[in-house]
């Protein structure tokens, strides 16, 4: 059977993260990474209110992008709070965590270099955080072989700071919650449905999240949510872009699927996030392959997690161009892109890139 994508337990990380903030066990240093956009601003909002309470814009000092110097963050930090208990300093996208990642998308005199030697004079700072100031870091992708990544772990593990990595959740965790906007707006949604509109947004919370407020504004008024509802007001989904790239890829229509690719950038798509839908839906198409002919499709359906429509429509056709060796192949090297970047020793773009034209290159 295909490998299944490893999750890290991350409700119950999430748990115990609200469970510290919550009991006032607040720590020196945060970092709030992983691809999910939405949990990251999600909890930097809940964690700034528990550290500082709100509407104090004397304490509480934000950064964002790779101009911040360990100089003007370490004054700041040793600053004591203006009649409060603390001061907090939010670093937003930074690039400190992901040095070689950073430098790509920064113009003028800022290197990887440069920006990984002011992290490492913050690393060494770490320790010496005093008790009036906490430091929050908010990055989608950390490398987790720097000097300070590193300084933040070891400051979890003397309880003095803490991580926590917004990964996608599991499907079933996700369907719930998105079921759960939905009630929440008073709007009952039926199981078919709800997979349909996943269908229609993909994993990416803020999408989701996105499309919901549109279609509640939509069904004002009524009950229930139906999927002609999700038809009339939905945008194409990302995930459906992606199949397309992998139809392309089957075709070894490289310039399309190249194609594709940047018009996803343009949107705005996280490379990591396109590189995860491209392993999950690879994973599917391998296990579809694999269970065509020992069940029907709605069972396979129900193994793969996509409603039973989206099997005989989408995913039999695509199958018809390629081999089980094939999607293995592909499955395989999506699994290696997708840990080696996580682990930053190679940028997801590049990652995402370099399996597009080895896949579509075939002869």
């Amino acid at each position: 059977m295909a490998a299944k994508q490893a999750k890290s337990d991350f409700a119950a990380e999430q748990r115990q993260f609200n469970e510290a903030i919550g009991s006032g066990d607040l720590k020196s240093v945060y970092l709030l990474s992983g691809e999910q956009a939405y949990l990251r601003l999600q909890n930097r909002d809940k964690l700034v209110k528990a550290l500082i309470g709100d509407g104090d814009a004397m304490n509480l000092s934000r950064y964002t992008g790779a101009d911040v110097t360990a100089r003007e963050l370490i004054e700041m930090a040793q600053t004591l709070p203006f009649f409060a208990d603390r001061r907090v300093i939010v670093l937003e996208n930074t690039g400190l965590l992901n040095p070689k990642s950073a430098s790509r998308s920064v113009t003028g005199s800022k290197t990887a270099a440069s920006i990984a030697e002011e992290a490492d004079k913050i690393a060494a700072f770490i320790p010496e955080i005093p008790d009036t100031t906490s430091i929050v870091f908010v990055e989608e992708n950390v490398d987790k072989r720097g000097r300070l990544y590193k300084a933040i772990a070891k400051s979890r593990k003397e309880k003095q700071g803490d991580i926590l990595e917004c990964v996608t959740p599991g499907e079933a965790d996700l369907r719930a919650w998105a079921g759960g906007v939905f009630r929440k707006n008073g709007f009952s949604v039926s199981g078919r449905t709800l997979a349909l509109f996943l269908e229609y947004t993909g994993e990416d919370m803020q999408n989701i999240a996105g499309e919901a407020e549109k279609l509640c504004c939509y069904c004002m008024g009524k009950k229930e949510i139906t999927e002609q509802d999700i038809k009339d007001v939905c945008s194409p989904r990302i995930r459906d872009r992606i199949f397309d790239m992998i139809e392309a890829i089957a075709l070894r229509d490289r310039k399309k699927a190249l194609g594709i690719y940047m018009e996803l950038c343009a949107l705005r798509t996280a490379p990591q996030v396109i590189l995860s839908l491209m392993r999950r839906q690879f994973n599917q198409l391998v296990m579809i392959k694999e269970l065509s002919g020992t069940m029907p499709d709605g069972e396979i359906a129900s193994k793969v997690g996509v409603p039973p429509f989206v099997i005989s429509r989408k995913y039999k056709p695509a199958l018809r161009m390629y081999n089980t060796e094939e999607l293995v192949e592909a499955l395989n090297d999506c699994i290696a892109a997708d840990h080696e970047s996580k682990s930053g020793r190679i940028d997801a773009g590049i990652a995402a890139e370099m399996i597009i034209v080895k896949h579509s290159g075939r002869e």
